[in-house]
């Protein structure tokens, strides 16, 4: 039988397939996780979901995030694979093999693996969709999200994860060229440069630029890559200085030979470039876990108070092209009817007077005393006293305090009002619907509103708002037939539903993500660890013969995994609470408490991680060590 390239490549893989596991492995579990993000992607309870919209960019960013974090994975499984293999591909040069040979072999041995990975990803997720769908549907309320044959998921799988493994299987030839192959069979024993110089260079280039396009606010795709590459410069640089202050540190006071600090510090410096890489990508994929996952607790907990926030009412009704005051009643008479049907049904006309503006969706208003004290006592809120000299700001957004714009202050000097009472950021209209709303006393307010527009909005409570049907609001809002143009009725179950529903989608879309990056973590440290064990048992075994006792080995392996682990974790630790303070000043409500609770959470889940990872690699040292 004649020996072909393909043949002995697959041969190769069947014969030592213990070198090949943890790559094939990596590539299974990528092609699972996007093969069950498309199924829920596909399903066709989510027909009807726009792809412009929330859900739809939600499942369109879990898809593009699983496929980055696939080739990440993937690739970085490709490069320790091929390391491990690098004295055999030195022997394959010595007896012969042509440049076009060794680049076709590694592309062979690629495509291989990547086809069998494809192959059983995909028949895992179909066998754990269901699972994975009918999880979903217990957790995300109002989607039904029965089993079915996921033709559309298996093609997307079969053409993105495939052409995925086709690029990496193309560039892993370039990653180990045949011009470095000579020194392979020494590669080992010569140890990694230190690049801190580089590392210190890259900041200075890509990090003046990234902060000068965020200061005059120059948003647009590329400057997402330059951010991203500047936390990684960030992070290098910063690793290399810690451990190149901490070398300093050690030898100055003399430290450095006391114990075993000395094996410890060389031991981390022999393969410093791959440990600082390590470290990079690990803190970034720690920042990224710890912050979604206090949001992706948190975002299903808030729905209903940040839906308060948008909107106060049950319903609100306002037109907005100043129809006549028969018009707005005879519309508001048809909405109170219907919903007197229902218990502990109240309404409320506010009444304001409007600024004129030549800008449609410009609305700063002005109420009486009298008229916010009403609206307050419909929402239960505190009631206000304004003197004739005093004004009080009402807010628009749920979100920023309110201010008081200049073309409102000068109607208020020319009353002789200019002392401010006080301000409620909460809103008493739909969120965005005014620019702005100032409260004065009952006395200025009508020689105020001579010269302003006089405008209405009617409110509408029920006390069970969130049981109220979404098929009997779209029968109401046929009833009423108002014109979507001109004047708008919003119900507070409705944007409950739509933002309940996104929460827990981007919850549970966000957990199967954390978990994967998690894995991921585990597998890159561990892979980190076992590329390099071959070299380590040869090391320490002859240290053990020269007296290192078995506690110490196990304080020396511990000291290269708190580099490669514990550093970055606290570092993203620190990093992610920075991140979670400066989005609280952009949403509605503060999870500086919830993420108190999930950093100890997540504490627990590295400290057993941490322990998992070192007792594997201590445990796979000395019995390679007690074997050889």
């Amino acid at each position: 039988m004649k020996l072909t390239l393909f043949s002995f490549a697959y041969n190769n893989i069947k014969r030592d397939f213990k070198t090949y596991l943890y790559h094939f492995l990596s590539c299974v579990f990528s092609v699972l996780i996007f093969f069950l993000f498309s199924t829920l992607a596909n399903h066709p309870a989510l027909k009807i979901v726009e792809d412009s919209g929330s859900i739809g960019i939600i499942l369109f960013l879990a898809n593009i995030i699983s496929m980055i974090f696939s080739f990440v994975l993937t690739l970085y499984s490709v490069g320790n694979f091929l390391r491990n293999r690098s004295r055999q591909f030195a022997i394959l040069n010595i007896i012969g093999t042509s440049k076009r040979q060794f680049n076709r072999l590694i592309f062979l041995e690629n495509i291989i693996i990547s086809a069998f990975a494809l192959s059983i990803g995909i028949v895992m997720g179909i066998i754990f969709s269901k699972l994975f769908l009918m999880i979903a549907q217990t957790l995300i309320e109002g989607l039904e999200l029965s089993f079915y044959l996921p033709i559309i998921a298996l093609i997307r799988t079969l053409v993105m994860m495939g052409g995925l493994f086709l690029a990496i299987s193309l560039i892993s030839p370039i990653i180990l060229r045949k011009k470095n192959v000579l020194d392979l069979l020494k590669k080992k024993e010569i140890a990694e440069k230190n690049y801190f110089l580089h590392s210190m260079v890259a900041l200075i280039i890509i990090l003046p630029p990234t902060i000068y396009f965020h200061i005059i606010e120059a948003y647009f795709s590329f400057i997402y890559i330059l951010e991203l590459l500047s936390f990684i410069s960030i992070f290098y640089f910063v690793f290399y200085l810690i451990f190149t202050v901490y070398h300093f540190v050690l030898k100055k006071n003399g430290n450095i030979y006391k114990k075993n600090n000395l094996i410890k510090i060389s031991s981390f410096k022999y393969k410093i470039n791959s440990n600082i890489k390590t470290m990079t990508g690990a803190t970034i994929l720690f920042c990224i876990i710890l912050t979604s996952f206090i949001y992706i607790i948190g975002a299903p907990i808030n729905a209903d108070k940040d839906t308060k926030k948008v909107i106060p009412y049950s319903y609100m009704y306002a037109n907005w092209e100043n129809k006549s005051e028969e018009y707005k009643d005879k519309r508001e008479q048809i909405i109170a009817k219907k919903l007197e049907e229902t218990d502990n049904f109240k309404k409320l006309t506010v009444s304001y007077s409007m600024l004129k503006s030549t800008v449609r969706a410009e609305r700063h208003i002005i109420l009486s005393n009298t008229m916010y004290n009403s609206i307050s006592d419909f929402l239960k809120r505190d009631k206000i006293s304004l003197s004739d000299n005093e004004y009080f700001l009402v807010g628009v957004n749920g979100k920023d305090n309110p201010v008081l714009f200049d073309k409102v202050r000068d109607i208020l000097v020319n009353h002789n009002i200019d002392k401010e009472k006080g301000s409620d950021k909460r809103v008493i209209a739909l969120s965005g619907y005014f620019t702005s709303i100032t409260v004065v006393s009952d006395k200025e307010y009508p020689e105020i509103s001579k010269l302003l527009v006089k405008d209405k909005i009617y409110a509408f409570e029920q006390k069970k708002q969130k049981v109220i049907k979404t098929k009997d609001f779209d029968k109401l809002k046929n009833e009423v037939g108002f014109d979507q143009k001109k004047e708008t009725l919003i119900s507070y179950y409705e944007l409950y539903n739509i933002e309940n529903l996104t929460r827990k989608l981007i919850s549970y879309v966000g957990s199967i993500l954390c978990v994967s990056f998690l894995i991921g973590i585990a597998s890159i440290l561990y892979s980190r660890l076992n590329s390099s064990i071959d070299e380590d048992v040869k090391k320490y075994g002859i240290m053990m013969k020269m007296g290192l006792k078995r506690e110490e080995l196990d304080d020396i392996l511990a000291s290269t995994l708190r580099w490669i682990f514990i550093l970055p974790f606290v570092t993203s630790f620190a990093v992610s609470l920075i991140f979670v303070i400066l989005i609280n000043s952009y949403t509605l409500t503060s999870y500086t408490g919830l993420a108190v609770i999930c950093s100890g959470i997540y504490i627990f889940i590295e400290v057993i991680l941490y322990i998992l990872i070192k007792r594997r690699y201590q445990t796979n040292i000395h019995r390679k060590i007690s074997y050889d």
